[in-house]
């Protein structure tokens, strides 16, 4: 009988610890500074779609 093998890939993270409290690795920290970012970035600007696709056309005619 075979024994299944444990990944030694870092994407697979181990359980968090019961008593932690913040990022444990990495990936975690990154996760939570982009989060942080976002939070302390202040008021979203209000933009619709329309104005969306209408700057991405014309930043995609520039690089032809």
């Amino acid at each position: 009988m075979s024994s299944p093998t444990v990944p030694e890939n870092p994407k697979y993270l181990m359980p968090r610890d019961a008593d932690a409290v913040g990022p444990q690795n990495d990936a975690e920290r990154r996760l939570y500074e982009l989060v942080m970012e976002g939070i302390n970035s202040g008021p979203a600007v209000e933009t619709s779609v329309e104005e969306l696709v209408a700057e991405l056309r014309a930043r995609i005619r520039t690089k032809r």
